[in-house]
């Protein structure tokens, strides 16, 4: 046998470890291609940058406000949870829950960008809830495409976003089947049964806008049934100064006329009711979500699962709240005030349009916000302290940030907010927040863990 003698082990050794380092790099390219896990992912502003496109086009939508836009929250969240699932060893498709809703499969050989995916599922239903602003909806896609394409393969690139979208699609098309929801934003006022007499919803001072959105009850829920929109019957109406419910508007009167600089910071802070000038209060809680993703540094797959959730139940809470709304038709304070306590009473913001045109009971500021603080408590924790800067550096309104030590304050807070600023009764906020508490707990309760 011919032996062949190793002139120059050295020339061996780096031509060994060459091999190796290229070996190596290759490696690197397809970590950075894509990861099998969401939660490898630290950066987490494809959701953060979408729940900022939301703030932003909202603000326009006077038809959005508050319902139809968490829809939107709803079917968005679900579609981003379910098309990363896979990416998520710990947790499970919750698709079987809603009888209808057909997805695609993923290959298992397909390479995803979970960012990409993301991010393309994100333009679709944007693009199909407000298709008057691709421009901005265009800005934040291409933005996102930009920086997650980088030494992307075009194979994986293009996985991913036909990934995204089809599973979005798919979502968006589940929607149609909700005859209630469905575009509602095109027809806010439909007729109802009107509960008429002493101390039941009429138009309100100055423009007496007819009630929006009483249909809204009565649309699909994510984690909630009908038992559990149920909440307890308001006070009884009566106009004995001496009674409970008389007492509740003077309370709401007093803090009206004699409110201190604290009370009127309060109730600009988590006012969000005028259009064009803030995001709704729905929208205030993904405001909300983005600063908690940024100040806590959690990975993607905690902001994708935090903000599944919270559409979720912003959804639930707006049926929930709204089938309530329009099934005891309470009356607002400055119509009850007005008649019976002072005639010339106006709320703090009446001239910009502050009393929203549905009935009080139960307060869609509480139902929102505890939904919300249920969902970010479960998965932030009790103690997560947090700064709340939405408005910061407006001028319009007290805008100064403000401090919480958990969530439920931030809760009851917005919750008691609508007392200074006059809109509603106390009972309105106490039964809201008991029941967005309930419909938080529920979507906590659905079985996305393994």
């Amino acid at each position: 046998m011919k032996r062949f003698k190793i002139a120059n082990p050295i020339g061996v050794v780096i031509l060994l470890f060459l091999t190796f380092a290229i070996s190596s790099c290759r490696k690197d390219e397809k970590q950075i291609e894509t990861t099998n896990k969401v939660s490898d992912i630290t950066q987490t502003d494809v959701i953060t940058s979408w729940n900022s496109t939301l703030e932003v086009i909202e603000q326009a939508y006077g038809a959005y406000r508050p319902c139809p836009v968490t829809t939107l929250g709803g079917y968005l969240g679900l579609a981003n949870y379910e098309l990363c699932v896979q990416g998520m060893p710990d947790y499970r498709s919750i698709a079987d829950n809603y009888p209808g809703l057909i997805l695609p499969k993923l290959d298992n050989n397909q390479q995803i960008n979970w960012p990409l995916a993301i991010n393309a599922s994100s333009a679709y239903m944007f693009g199909k809830f407000f298709p008057n602003d691709l421009q901005k909806i265009n800005a934040t896609e291409n933005q996102l495409y930009a920086k997650y394409s980088q030494g992307i393969s075009s194979e994986v690139i293009n996985a991913s976003v036909n990934w995204g979208k089809s599973v979005s699609e798919a979502v968006y098309n589940y929607s149609k089947s909700d005859l209630v929801t469905f575009e509602g934003h095109l027809n806010l006022t439909p007729a109802y049964n009107v509960i008429q007499g002493d101390g039941y919803w009429i138009p309100t001072f100055p423009d007496y806008s007819p009630g929006k959105f009483p249909q809204w009850g009565k649309g699909r829920t994510f984690a909630i049934s009908a038992a559990d929109k149920i909440i307890p019957a308001p006070i009884p109406y009566s106009t004995n100064p001496k009674s409970k419910y008389y007492a509740q508007a003077l309370e709401t009167y007093n803090f009206v006329i004699s409110g201190t600089e604290e009370d009127k910071w309060i109730a600009e802070f988590w006012s969000d009711d005028i259009g064009g000038l803030t995001f709704s209060p729905p929208v205030r809680w993904f405001a909300i979500a983005t600063q908690v993703y940024n100040n806590s540094n959690c990975n993607l797959e905690k902001a994708l699962i935090t903000n599944a959730k919270i559409g979720l139940a912003l959804s639930d809470a707006a049926v929930a709240c709204w089938d309530n709304k329009y099934k005891y038709q309470v009356e607002r304070p400055i119509t009850y005030i007005r008649k019976n306590i002072d005639q010339n009473w106006i709320t703090f913001l009446t001239k910009d349009g502050a009393t929203p045109n549905f009935p009080a009971y139960p307060s869609g500021h509480a139902t929102f916000g505890a939904a919300a603080a249920e969902v970010l408590t479960y998965e932030f924790g009790h103690d997560f302290a947090m700064t709340d800067r939405c408005h910061e550096g407006r001028t319009e309104f007290r805008s100064t940030p403000r401090a919480f030590p958990s969530f439920y304050k931030m809760a009851e807070e917005t919750a008691i907010s609508r007392l200074p600023l006059g809109v509603h009764f106390r009972m309105d906020a106490d039964s809201g927040l008991d029941l967005g508490y309930r419909v938080g707990r529920k979507v906590n309760a659905l079985p996305f863990g393994k």
